[in-house]
């Protein structure tokens, strides 16, 4: 708790929506989005991949902090955070989620591209992701250590590990039964496990448009189909069975429909792209 009180006052009160924006770089709201963007645009081979890793780290997260079932410092002191930091804590406190993703997701890229100026920007990030959260008193020292090891983990496997020699097709079954299994018998969270069975059974096999137009195509063909599968599968669910959205069932069918539509497969990419780039 002392580390908390010297930051809060280093900084000073003044700063507190600084170090909200700056926490919001480790939440799911921005870094999905910025996986997609690279799947799209860039690299899906490589962002496929770190989609699995991240996906990973996020459920290993939510199970661990099961496990732990440690407080944050708020519920042990109200005076070291406020209720705008507060809603960004979910859960219980060890390790931190916003440290685990941004480790996870940033760190993978100094881990594929292992460049200095790289692995400072991305460190940077990091370690200003890490900061906010003991800023903000929503998490303790070692609840931010414990993210930032666990994320370098994930991150290493993503950009740094050449992976399994060959993927053979029945382990997408395998892994599928097992998310379902941690879903539905062991009590894990259901959209965490149904977006990671949908990253591993998504396989991008195209090479991403070079054209203006076909880049602007993709996002916003993308985006669409995103929005759609939120519309069919959470939105008129809701509508049609009221309080059906929170189903754990419906939970794990929408997050492993996103990310299949997402992260989708060659064909539906390849007509894409060639629709865009004429």
């Amino acid at each position: 708790m002392g580390t908390i009180r010297f930051l809060q006052h280093l900084f000073g009160p003044h700063l507190h929506l600084f170090f909200l924006f700056l926490t919001g770089f480790g939440t799911s709201a921005v870094l999905w989005p910025l996986l997609l963007l690279y799947y799209w645009l860039v690299d899906p081979v490589f962002a496929r991949r770190l989609s699995i890793a991240f996906a990973a780290s996020f459920l290993a997260n939510r199970i661990l902090k099961e496990l732990f079932n440690t407080a944050r410092p708020f519920q042990m002191d109200q005076m070291v955070s406020t209720p705008l930091a507060e809603r960004t804590a979910m859960g219980h406190g060890f390790p931190s989620g916003h440290s685990q993703n941004a480790a996870t997701v940033y760190l993978a890229f100094a881990f594929r591209h292992p460049r200095r100026w790289l692995w400072i920007a991305t460190g940077l990030i990091v370690l200003a992701v890490g900061l906010s959260r003991l800023y903000l008193g929503v998490h303790l020292p070692e609840d931010v250590g414990g993210g930032f090891v666990l994320g370098a983990i994930f991150a290493w496997a993503a950009g740094g590990w050449s992976g399994p020699r060959g993927w053979r097709p029945s382990w997408d079954v395998l892994a599928g039964a097992v998310t379902l299994v941690l879903a539905f018998a062991v009590g894990a969270e259901p959209g965490a496990c149904g977006l990671l069975a949908g990253c591993i059974a998504a396989k991008p096999a195209f090479t991403p448009p070079s054209t203006v137009r076909g880049r602007i195509g993709m996002v916003v063909g993308g985006a669409a189909a995103m929005a759609l599968t939120g519309l069919l599968l959470y939105w008129l669910p809701g509508k049609l069975a009221p309080g059906i959205e929170s189903s754990p069932a419906l939970a794990y069918l929408l997050y492993l429909a996103a990310s299949l539509v997402g992260f989708r497969s060659e064909e539906h990419t390849s007509e894409l792209q060639s629709h865009h780039d004429l």
